[in-house]
């Protein structure tokens, strides 16, 4: 046999076996399909991904948001009777959950994944209104069940998103992320106060003294210089005598006694 001849048959047999192989695989995806479909409920696992960080939300509350409050009970209904959307969408309406995300299979069993919305400060505005607000700048309401340590932000603040609220909330966003991205400053500053004219004064957790740093804009400067002042002029003097630390004004930092 010629080595051509030879080289085409093994490369024939190759591409059949492919094929069978491949014919194989779509009638075991089919098999496996129409069994899921024929399956019934019989077990619902929920697993809540970030549950080491917050517990805003128990499982039980989700199994009720499964089962509609009783009123389509999953567990011995076939799967392919159960709407998954139905069931996210029912789950996601908790102002406590992001994402919901519900898989089943040709077992019966159907896996239920949630992530709890994620708070990353408390707000008490000036009309003794309380919540907390998430990464994405969702409100999130204060819960009986769990009370995360946030840094706190009060003053001139709403719920009301209004474009002025809007820039805020956003604002202070990137205020408390960028304070919680060092251990330093996540340690020193307790409290954010939006002021009535729209400037930020920060809180220090050890002493009574106030930053004002007017608006967001150069962070990284600001708290440069605040830094260096902690860190050297104090060496100096007596820093508890100040009442309030000024960096508004770029390159300078303004210091008013008590």
């Amino acid at each position: 046999m010629k080595k051509t001849t030879k080289k085409y048959i093994i490369q024939g047999l190759k591409v059949a076996l492919i094929a069978v192989f491949g014919v194989l695989f779509i009638a075991i995806l089919i098999k496996a399909r129409l069994q899921a479909g024929e399956s019934v409920c019989n077990e619902i696992q929920v697993n809540v991904k970030n549950a080491d960080k917050f517990q805003f939300i128990a499982e039980n509350e989700i199994i009720d948001f499964i089962n509609n409050n009783g009123k389509d009970v999953v567990i011995n209904q076939r799967l392919k009777d159960v709407s998954k959307s139905e069931i996210e969408a029912r789950i996601e309406q908790s102002e406590y959950i992001e994402k919901a995300d519900v898989f089943t299979n040709f077992e019966g069993k159907m896996r239920v994944d949630v992530t709890q919305k994620n708070p990353i400060y408390r707000v008490f505005n000036n009309n003794g209104v309380s919540y907390y607000v998430s990464n994405k700048g969702e409100s999130i309401p204060i819960s009986s069940k769990f009370t995360p340590r946030l840094i706190v932000a009060t003053g001139n603040l709403s719920k009301q998103l209004t474009s002025k609220n809007l820039k805020i909330r956003e604002d202070l966003l990137e205020l408390v992320a960028f304070i919680n991205e060092s251990s330093f400053w996540e340690a020193m500053i307790g409290q954010i106060e939006v002021a009535n004219n729209g400037d930020f004064l920060l809180y220090s957790k050890i002493d009574e003294h106030v930053v004002n740093i007017g608006n967001t804009d150069n962070l990284e400067d600001k708290f440069k210089y605040l830094q260096i002042f902690y860190k050297e002029a104090i060496k100096n003097v007596d820093w508890k005598q100040y009442e309030e630390i000024n960096l508004k004004f770029k390159g300078q930092i303004i210091c008013k006694k008590k």
